[in-house]
């Protein structure tokens, strides 16, 4: 499996998306990853943020529509605990420093991001050169998921604006459709997530 999609690749669907992303004319189906309702997902965690870095382990439990998210270091200290809900969240628990209002409007856009939770139908395809696989944007929201065909899930993914992309993910190491390694970093600002499975 392909650990990321070209950087000429990602440049030429940001460039062209508007004419080339439409309606599937056939049924299209996609996995989403940590679906999975009756198990929370544990995976060893890093964030750095600007000069800081934290460690510890990340807790993803998956409800009917929710994410509850939980971030704990090695002793048991919540950094937050933070529960995606349908079109909203909750904040239920965050470290006093880490408690700014953009940060957690950050970490909320960037698990949804890893979630995949934007991609609804209706959502939009395109074709790219790569046999295998298939992007696919939900509705007009300017997020782009790299599928392999084989499989239904993502590889990579790209969040961008008008002008220049933003955020970058790549999705890794998939056992069981649950992916062992998940990257998300930030173009513009010095913020970074990786997550390694553990169970």
């Amino acid at each position: 499996m392909k650990k990321a999609i070209p950087v000429i690749l990602i440049l030429f669907l940001q460039s062209c998306a508007a004419g080339k992303f439409e309606l599937p004319n056939e049924q299209f189906e996609f996995k989403k990853i940590l679906s999975d309702t009756s198990k929370p997902y544990i995976y060893r965690a890093r964030l750095k943020i600007y000069d800081k870095e934290f460690s510890g382990l990340i807790i993803i439990k998956t409800g009917s529509e929710t994410h509850r998210i939980v971030f704990i270091n090695e002793v048991g200290m919540k950094f937050f605990d933070i529960e995606l809900l349908k079109n909203t969240y909750k904040v239920h628990n965050i470290f006093e420093p880490l408690n700014k209002k953009m940060f957690v409007k950050l970490l909320v856009s960037d698990f949804s991001f890893i979630l995949m939770n934007n991609l609804q139908n209706p959502f939009k395809i395109a074709k790219v050169k790569e046999p295998e696989i298939t992007a696919v944007k939900p509705g007009k929201i300017k997020e782009i998921y790299f599928l392999n065909r084989n499989t239904l899930l993502p590889e990579s993914a790209m969040k961008y604006s008008v002008i220049r992309k933003k955020v970058f993910l790549s999705y890794q190491n998939y056992k069981n459709d649950v992916p062992g390694i998940i990257n998300l970093r930030h173009k513009g600002i010095k913020f970074e997530i990786k997550l390694i499975f553990i169970k």
